[in-house]
C-alpha cells in the first residue's frame, strides 16, 4: 500500500513540476483553426459605424479595414481585427486583394500624401523627379515651421503607376512626431479609406509596392519580417503614445487666433483650441475638468489628443499642476491626465523632467460609469430605439404619410448597406477595397438584412 502511495505521490510531483515549467494560459483565446495561428478576432460588418462601435467595445488592440465587393458600386464590408491577424492572412495575397486602412477621424496620425496625375495629358512630366522635389520641400517646411529634422530616408515611398496614370503614396515616418488628426494633415477628413501596401484597386492588377527610389528602410528584426515591417510603417493611424511624442497642428484658423485658447471651467469654452471645442467624448472632457477644478483651483484643458490604437485620450492640463509623484503642485511644469477608454481607468503623468526621467505614472483610478463607453453606447442604442418607436407611432397615426425609413424609390432602407450622411463621405474617397472572390459569391446568396457575417462563412473564405 505504501509503495502505491509513494508512486502516486511521485506522479503528482512530476505533474506539478511539469506545470511549473509550462504553466497553463490564464485566459483561453479561441483560434480559427490551427494552433500556430494568432488569436482570432475577425468580425465583418455591413456598416462602418457598427465596426467602430465594436472596436470601442473590445479590450484587444483591433482596427478597422475596408473591403469592397463587386456586387455593386460603392458597397463596402468593414473588417475588424488586429494588425498581426490581418497580416497573417493578408501576406499570402490569395484572397484579400483590395484592402484599405480606415483612418479614424480625430485620431493622431502620420503625415501622408496621395499623389497622382494622368500621363497622356502630361507628356513632359517627370513624376519621379516631382516626388523627390515634394519630399525635399516638405522636409524643409517641417524644419522651418516645427523644428523637425527629416529627409527622404524618413519617407516610405509606394508606387502603383500604370501606363495611363502616375500614382504614389508617401507616408512620413517621423521619429516621435505625428499630427493631431486628418484635418491637420489636410489630406482627407472623417473616416477615410487609404489603400494598403500590396493592395490594388478594384478591377486593377497593379498593387502598391515599395518603389525603386524609396530610401526608407524599417529597422530589421529577427522576429519580424521586412514585409511586415513595411506593412506596419504604411499604416497611417499606427501611432503609439509616448511621453516624448510631439503632436503637430496645422489649422488655418490658428492664424487668426491670438494666443492659446483652453477650457477654463466645466462647460465654458474661453476660446477653441486648434479649431476644436471638445474631444470626441465630451462626457469624458467634463469628467477631466471636474478633476482639475477643486480646492479653490480652476484648472482647464489646454489641448487633447486621441490615440486610436490604444483608445487613449491624453489631456494637457493648464492652471492645475498637482502631481502625485511629489505630493504637491509643480512650480512651473504642467501635468497630463490620461484616460484609457478600453480599460476604463484614468491616471496622471506630467511634463516635469524629473518625473519623466523616472517614467512616473500615477495609480490607475476607475472611470465613473456614466463616462464609460459601454454606458454611452447603451444610451445611444436606447435613444435610437426611442426614435424608432416614435417613427412607428407616427406611421400608425398617419398611415398615408411616407416614412423617413423608406427610400425615395420605395425600397426598404434595410436592403441597402450604407445610406444617409455616411454616403456623402464614402463617395468622396478615391480608393476602396475588395473582399475575396469566394466571399463575394457567398454574400450574394446571404441575407442582406443580417448585420454580421457568420463565422462559418469567414472560415470557408479563409480555407479557400
Amino acid at each position: 500500500m505504501n509503495r502505491k502511495w509513494e508512486a502516486k505521490l511521485k506522479q503528482i510531483e512530476e505533474r506539478a513540476s511539469h506545470y511549473e515549467r509550462k504553466p497553463l494560459s490564464s485566459v483561453y483565446r479561441p483560434r480559427l483553426s490551427k494552433p500556430e495561428e494568432p488569436p482570432s478576432i475577425w468580425r465583418l460588418f455591413h456598416r462602418q459605424a457598427q465596426a467602430f462601435n465594436f472596436v470601442k467595445s473590445c479590450k484587444e488592440d483591433v482596427h478597422v479595414f475596408a473591403l469592397e465587393c463587386k456586387v455593386g458600386d460603392g458597397q463596402r464590408i468593414y473588417l475588424v481585427t488586429t494588425y498581426a491577424e490581418f497580416w497573417f492572412y493578408y501576406k499570402s495575397r490569395k484572397n484579400l486583394l483590395h484592402c484599405y486602412e480606415v483612418i479614424p477621424e480625430n485620431a493622431v496620425c502620420k503625415l501622408y500624401f496621395d499623389l497622382e496625375f494622368n500621363k497622356p495629358a502630361n507628356p513632359g512630366a517627370d513624376g519621379k523627379k516631382m516626388v523627390a522635389l515634394l519630399i525635399e520641400y516638405v522636409c524643409k517646411a517641417l524644419q522651418e515651421l516645427y523644428g523637425v529634422n527629416c529627409s527622404a530616408e524618413d519617407v516610405l515611398n509606394l508606387d502603383s503607376s500604370t501606363d495611363e496614370k502616375f500614382s504614389r503614396h508617401l507616408i512620413f515616418q517621423l521619429h516621435d512626431v505625428a499630427f493631431k488628426d486628418n484635418i491637420h494633415v489636410g489630406v482627407y477628413t472623417r473616416n477615410r479609406n487609404f489603400r494598403l501596401y500590396k493592395s490594388s484597386k478594384i478591377g486593377k492588377r497593379v498593387a502598391l509596392e515599395v518603389t525603386e527610389d524609396n530610401r526608407f528602410f524599417p529597422i530589421q528584426s529577427k522576429d519580424v519580417s521586412d514585409a511586415y515591417q513595411y506593412f506596419l510603417s504604411s499604416l497611417v493611424s499606427n501611432v503609439r503614445f509616448s511621453d516624448t511624442l510631439r503632436i503637430l497642428t496645422c489649422d488655418p484658423s490658428q492664424n487668426k487666433q491670438k494666443g492659446v485658447g483652453y477650457f477654463n471651467s466645466i462647460g465654458t469654452s474661453v476660446e477653441t483650441i486648434e479649431g476644436f471645442q471638445c474631444s470626441p467624448y465630451p462626457e469624458v472632457d467634463h469628467f477631466v475638468l471636474s478633476l482639475v477644478n477643486k480646492d479653490g483651483i480652476k484648472g482647464g484643458i489646454r489641448r487633447w489628443n486621441y490615440f486610436f490604437p490604444e483608445e487613449l485620450l491624453v489631456y494637457d492640463i493648464c492652471k492645475y499642476r498637482w502631481c502625485e509623484n511629489i505630493g504637491r503642485a509643480h512650480k512651473s511644469n504642467n501635468i497630463m491626465i490620461l484616460v484609457d477608454l478600453k480599460n476604463e481607468v484614468w491616471y496622471q503623468k506630467c511634463h516635469d523632467p524629473v518625473c519623466k526621467a523616472e517614467n512616473f505614472k500615477s495609480d490607475c483610478f476607475p472611470l465613473p460609469a456614466e463616462v464609460c463607453l459601454l454606458f454611452l453606447f447603451k444610451e445611444e442604442e436606447e435613444f435610437t430605439r426611442d426614435e424608432a418607436d416614435e417613427t412607428r407611432s407616427n406611421e400608425t397615426q398617419n398611415p398615408h404619410k411616407p416614412s423617413p425609413s423608406r427610400l425615395s424609390t420605395g425600397a426598404s432602407a434595410d436592403a441597402v448597406w450604407d445610406n444617409g450622411i455616411d454616403d456623402a463621405y464614402f463617395l468622396e474617397a478615391t480608393e476602396d477595397a475588395e473582399l475575396a472572390e469566394a466571399a463575394e459569391n457567398s454574400l450574394l446568396s446571404y441575407n442582406s438584412e443580417v448585420d454580421e457575417i457568420p463565422d462559418e462563412l469567414i472560415i470557408e473564405v479563409l480555407q479557400e
